[in-house]
């Protein structure tokens, strides 16, 4: 399995659990009932904030500790994620058949361009991402040893990383009519942080990727994806959360996998 690595899911699954528990106690405590406005100088808001500064350093330092491909780029990204496991893609499977879900219910509940556009954006990615997922389940050697061209599911990538900035932009407009900051800062980060994770996935996939910064960025998204499932926010945005960090929480375990049967060459 990825027992070498070991401290890397830990440290994601756990950072999680703490930032969801910390988000939900403020989220109860940390508002006026009557306005919505923050109370000053909550316990569980300065503790969540402590923590994600906390995380952030935990995860830049264990990134250094994997190997890194700047010098060797790896010849195709299923020599980085590819495994003859089929339990292993049980995740990122998962979690694109929420953010598919995510997508259908906002299509059929939107009554606006707005409401039409998020839905596209889940849609859109969970389209992109699962012949992806598909291609996973093979023997990562074999293309890696082939330095075959890339095809129409690596350029796919790109896709969900165009759409979660659309819906950022989005989701901002939606949130920032909300006077406090710290009512959807989560959310916003959520994104953001999903954006790079997919962002650094694809970049495997152009020869390019670099698993230090993939595992950072990833890492960072499945934290927040948890502490923004606290929110609230209704159910096609809690199942976008968490299908976005099933799916990068999957392909980081591949990636982890994949470095526990490989010896580096740089």
């Amino acid at each position: 399995m990825i027992k070498k690595y070991v401290s890397v899911p830990v440290l994601v699954l756990g950072g999680g659990a703490a930032a969801f528990a910390l988000r939900l106690l403020e989220v109860r405590t940390g508002f006026e009932a009557a306005t919505g406005l923050p109370i000053p100088g909550n316990l569980w808001r300065r503790l969540l904030v402590v923590l994600f500064i906390a995380l952030a350093a935990a995860l830049a330092l264990v990134g250094r500790t994997l190997p890194d491909e700047k010098e060797a780029p790896l010849a195709s990204f299923a020599a980085a994620f590819s495994t003859v496991d089929a339990g292993m893609l049980v995740l990122p499977a998962a979690g694109v058949f929420l953010m598919a879900l995510s997508g259908a219910i906002d299509l059929g509940a939107a009554h606006s361009p707005g409401g039409l556009f998020l839905a596209a954006t889940a849609l859109l990615s969970a389209l992109a991402l699962f012949p992806t997922v598909r291609a996973c389940r093979r023997p990562g050697s074999r293309q890696a040893a082939s330095g075959k061209p890339r095809d129409l599911k690596d350029t796919l990538l790109l896709v969900p990383v165009l759409c979660l900035v659309v819906r950022l932009v989005l989701t901002y407009r939606l949130d920032s009519i909300d006077p406090a900051l710290s009512a959807y800062y989560v959310e916003l980060l959520a994104v953001v942080f999903l954006t790079l994770g997919f962002y650094r996935l694809s970049s495997f996939a152009f020869q390019v990727g670099r698993t230090p910064r993939f595992v950072q960025y990833a890492g960072a998204a499945v934290i927040l994806c948890c502490a923004a499932l606290a929110d609230g926010r209704g159910l096609s945005a809690s199942l976008l959360y968490a299908g976005g960090g099933l799916t990068l929480l999957g392909f980081l375990l591949l990636r982890l996998k994949t470095l526990t049967k490989s010896k580096p060459s740089f």
